[in-house]
């Protein structure tokens, strides 16, 4: 029941602001997965700017909070992974390394996520388009006006009749162990542009 409040409330809310996309490269049509990444502060409103024809799965915490989380994406028709970098890492990895390669679906990640420092990549990201052999799209969230919810994350909440940009990047790849370190440096600052 909770989920479906958080919902009404998000679709309402979604009313009062503009969400935009700008899109570097055809998206709908990519032949493979994708691994699109994004910071923690920027989830909430992401579903607004999903790709119509794309099928996703969000890594969400198994915790109590991400179980909520997890309800209300699935109402945006957002399919989840359940795990975190603190909790069963390895498992979630491989569920994703699955829901790539067998179903093939897009996964979500937030790579600073669930608990932080904000806005800093952890690399699991890059090992797992490494091993995907599927590319990280970069999805960048900027905002003309917005409040700040005191957390970890710095939650980003668009103030009403303000303007949401998700800028979708184009796709980067990950060839080898030895690109691991400049690929993560990338990614970050390509994140960081917002």
């Amino acid at each position: 029941m909770k989920a479906f409040v958080l919902y009404v409330i998000l679709k309402i809310y979604r009313l009062v602001i503009k969400v935009k996309t700008d899109v570097s490269f055809d998206i709908e049509n990519y032949p493979q997965p994708l691994i699109f990444a994004f910071w923690h502060e920027s989830i909430l409103f992401l579903s607004f700017a999903k790709p119509k024809k794309r099928t996703i799965n969000i890594l969400i915490s198994t915790h109590k909070d991400g179980k909520l989380a997890s309800d209300v994406v699935k109402y945006f028709n957002l399919g989840t992974v359940g795990g975190s970098s603190n909790r069963e890492p390895t498992k979630a990895f491989f569920a994703m390394l699955k829901s790539i390669k067998n179903n093939k679906t897009d996964i979500g990640i937030t790579p600073d996520g669930p608990k932080g420092p904000r806005r800093k990549l952890k690399r699991g990201i890059i090992e797992l388009a490494y091993l995907s052999k599927m590319p990280i799209v970069p999805i960048v969230c900027c905002t003309t006006n917005a409040w700040r919810v005191h957390s970890w994350d710095r939650m980003l909440i668009p103030k009403p009749f303000s303007t949401v940009v998700f800028k979708f990047l184009n796709p980067l790849c990950v060839n080898s162990k030895d690109e691991f370190d400049q690929k993560a440096e990338e990614l970050e600052t390509l994140l960081n542009e917002c």
